[in-house]
């Protein structure tokens, strides 16, 4: 336990790399994104705030309530995923939009985007199952839950260093790049930190979080290929 002695105050920091990384896309334009980005945003706030407050009910010893709570994470880690799925389209939606005589990210990005995070949400949902197997082995279930937290900050922190990149650089000097290999330089060590600190450097959940890493880099090439534009826009559906 004395591992995890102060992982409440540890994990303020996923929080609030998170809120900041967002900030920026969510909150100039509240009033006009997608309903659906609203409820997305609250449930996985919700969910991060969740991961600050469980281990600090545990170790002051108020395991009643941090098991109570535990019961409402699982629905709240349901409402992320169920969240994140309904604003799958987006990608597409702003494919539909694409003005070829504006500078901007290719079709590619934004298919690469939807498939990349797809397989976050699915990483996110086995952390989630991983923690609940595993509730009764400390290290287990801690690790895993600490990992969900790293699984779904690169969707927020990318979004904030599209418009950090976008508000210092010209226009025509913009490249997705950019934001792609920041966002990375920022989730990787941060992921390798804690997991060296929390002695979990070979951990499952640790590779997992290294190989989304790759998985994020094949962005273009996954979205370059027409065979999965085709499924895409086969299998979700947009307005």
């Amino acid at each position: 336990m004395d591992r995890y002695k102060h992982l409440y105050f540890w994990m303020i920091i996923p929080l609030i790399v998170g809120q900041v990384g967002i900030f920026s896309y969510y909150w100039p334009k509240v009033t006009s994104v997608y309903w659906e980005i609203h409820v997305h945003y609250w449930l996985v706030t919700t969910w991060y705030l969740l991961i600050v407050l469980q281990p600090y009910l545990a170790v002051k010893g108020n395991l009643a309530k941090h098991r109570t709570i535990g019961i409402f994470g699982i629905l709240l880690a349901g409402g992320v995923i169920f969240s994140g799925i309904t604003i799958l389209d987006i990608p597409l939606k702003l494919v539909s939009k694409l003005d070829p005589l504006k500078a901007g990210p290719p079709a590619a990005f934004y298919y690469g985007t939807l498939v990349v995070e797809l397989v976050l949400m699915l990483a996110f949902a086995y952390a989630v199952a991983k923690s609940i197997i595993h509730r009764k082995q400390l290290h287990e279930h801690a690790w895993w839950l600490i990992c969900s937290a790293f699984y779904m900050m690169p969707p927020a922190l990318g979004r904030g260093m599209i418009t950090f990149w976008r508000n210092v650089l010209p226009a025509d000097g913009f490249s997705p790049l950019f934001p792609l290999v920041s966002t990375e330089l920022i989730y990787l060590p941060l992921l390798l930190f804690f997991a060296y600190k929390f002695k979990q450097l070979r951990h499952q959940a640790t590779i997992i979080g290294i190989l989304l890493v790759l998985v994020r880099t094949l962005r273009f090439p996954i979205g370059s290929s027409e065979t999965i534009q085709g499924i895409l826009e086969a299998a979700i559906k947009y307005q």
